[in-house]
């Protein structure tokens, strides 16, 4: 049975470095985002215009416009879109950017700001519980 055992470990090894590994990028990306939202900026963005896709029937994609501090007006788009359109013309919203690099610019909302932390962290504590998980309970179970 023990020789069993030391074919499958290489998988829990495995299981544990790719935890370990998302954990780290998950700790860089918060740290990065901390940093983000330190320099940032923040503008209300107007919706101008709703852009058209055609993907299973049509999808609207909203276009803002914001203004920077130095009043240098910037257009983004979000990267996705829905169907029904979730903004109209002439909605707002405010927006978050980096001053040094305006065409940098996210919404200011939560999920928005932390989806990537928050993304591989959930990847990574599962993969952690299990590989870390195998080698504590082998201890016990010898």
């Amino acid at each position: 049975m023990n020789g069993n055992n030391n074919n499958t470990m290489w998988q829990y090894y495995i299981i544990l470095g790719a935890g370990v590994i998302l954990f780290a990028a998950a700790l860089l990306s918060f740290k990065n985002t901390l940093f983000f939202l330190k320099n940032a900026e923040k503008a209300t963005a107007t919706v101008t215009s709703l852009r058209v896709f055609e993907s299973d029937g049509e999808v609207f994609s909203p276009l803002f416009t914001f203004r920077t501090r130095n009043n240098i007006e910037y257009t983004f788009e979000l990267p996705e879109g829905t169907n029904p359109s979730a903004w109209s013309v002439g909605d707002t919203e405010t927006v978050i950017y980096d001053p040094a690099n305006p065409s940098y610019v996210t919404l200011y909302t939560y999920f928005r700001i932390f989806a990537l932390p928050l993304l591989l962290i959930s990847i990574a504590l599962p993969l952690l519980v299990i590989g870390g998980g195998y080698f504590i309970a082998a201890q016990f179970l010898k």
